[in-house]
């Protein structure tokens, strides 16, 4: 009995171990049984997925920013603003069709066909877009845009000067100013455009005292025939700043003076006066204060009481105010009188040894000065000095020039009247 119930426990070991191996295997089918299962479902959702988004008729909506917005049929304006607009928009259609949506599918322009004067005007907004695509809404629904016919003008550039002070003989030269352009080149509306005269500089000086020349770099302004400034945001200039040079003058009343060359009259023998005695000039000042307007007398050449004329002479950048081209100067001996004398001292200067003939007297002079002293005046108070430089080769008769040395007391108080020369005969060097 014993042995029988054992080897039913036996029996009943094995088939316990048989049902163990057949549950595993079981489990091991159901597991990727499982797996299978899941991954055909996902590929059967994913199918199911595209088909329903393929073909799915519920709207949706995608947005674009800064859609450009065009302007068409111009009329033949210019758009001054309004050009270069942007808009957001959203628009709505199927998922399908706005996944292959791009901004520039969307069109957004404004007409400008009804427009037939210059102006500010209002457009609305409108929109070309794909099938299947409809707008949702949009940033703007109009665009305000303002044209008109484009015009180029030059104008000239003018200078206004205030607050400015002088010491007495200054003043500016406004017919003078200068600028480094004379003309500015105005571009904008044609309405506005027309109505600009001038390209403006104004300076204020700030009642500063003047005295010399200024140069001054400033901004300009637009202004119309009256003066009043002209804006306008299309208005455009080719250029913004201009430079003026702005003359200062002084006046200064020159005086004719006269000049001896000799120095033999003085204020005792002589009377001289100028007519006009003074000329009025004007220029800047450091050329007007080196102005000097002198009259040369020759006392040699003056026997007898006269007049000379003289040329008014300025140099350039200073203005003879008063336009006198001429002056008279008039010339009265006083205590002076003439005697004619032989002289016969001569000596001969010769730097380069030249052979000639002895000078021989007397050479008869004219001489002048004080009465007092010409009656004590003699021959042998006076030489003549005969001078034989040359400056090249010479032979053979030749007139000399002569000058006369006079001996005190009567040295830079009598001279003689005229030129004189005398012949010489030459011959060659030793």
């Amino acid at each position: 009995m014993k042995e029988n119930a054992g080897m039913q426990e036996k029996n009943t070991g094995s088939a316990n171990d048989e049902l163990s191996q057949v549950g595993n295997l079981s489990v091991k089918r159901t597991r990727t049984e499982k797996i299978l299962a899941f991954i055909a479902c996902f590929i059967a959702a994913f199918f199911i997925w595209y088909y329903a988004a393929d073909h799915d008729t519920a709207i949706f909506e995608e947005s674009f920013s800064s859609v450009p917005v065009e302007i068409v049929n111009g009329s033949g304006f210019s758009v001054l603003s309004g050009s270069g607009v942007t808009v957001d928009v959203t628009v709505s259609g199927k998922r399908n069709v706005l996944k292959k949506l791009k901004k520039q599918d969307i069109r957004a322009f404004i007409d400008m066909s009804s427009v037939t004067a210059a102006g500010r005007y209002k457009f609305d907004l409108q929109y070309e877009l794909p099938n299947g695509v409809t707008l949702a809404k949009s940033s703007s629904d109009s665009v305000s845009v303002y044209c008109d016919n484009t015009s180029t003008v030059t104008v000239p550039v003018k200078v206004e000067l205030k607050n400015y002070r002088f010491e007495h003989g200054y003043e500016i030269g406004t017919d003078d100013i200068t600028t480094d352009v004379s003309g500015v080149i105005v571009t904008g509306p044609e309405s506005v455009v027309s109505t600009v005269e001038a390209a403006l500089l104004k300076i204020d000086f700030e009642y500063s005292v003047m005295t010399n020349s200024v140069t001054y770099k400033g901004g300009i302004i637009l202004v119309n025939k009256d003066g009043t400034e002209v804006t306008n945001a299309f208005i455009k200039t080719n250029i913004t700043d201009v430079t003026a040079n702005i003359p200062v003058y002084k006046y200064r009343d020159v005086p004719i003076t006269v000049k001896y060359r000799y120095g033999y009259f003085n204020s005792e023998n002589v009377t001289v006066k100028a007519e006009p005695a003074t000329v009025r000039v004007r220029g800047e000042a450091d050329a007007v204060d080196a102005v000097t307007l002198e009259f040369e007398l020759d006392e040699k050449k003056t026997d007898s009481d006269t007049s000379y004329t003289m040329s008014i002479s300025l140099p350039d950048g200073v203005k003879n105010v008063d336009s006198v081209k001429t002056a008279v100067v008039s010339v009265e001996l006083r205590g002076i009188s003439t005697k004619n004398i032989s002289v016969y001292n001569i000596s001969v200067t010769n730097p380069d040894g030249l052979t000639y003939e002895p000078v021989t007297g007397p050479i008869n002079i004219q001489v002048r000065g004080d009465s007092v002293l010409l009656g004590r005046l003699s021959p042998v108070h006076v030489t003549a000095v005969v001078d034989l430089s040359f400056s090249g080769e010479v032979s053979g008769t030749v007139m000399v020039p002569v000058s006369f040395i006079f001996s005190a007391p009567f040295e830079g108080k009598v001279y003689e009247v005229g030129t004189y020369s005398v012949s010489v005969r030459i011959g060659a060097s030793d």
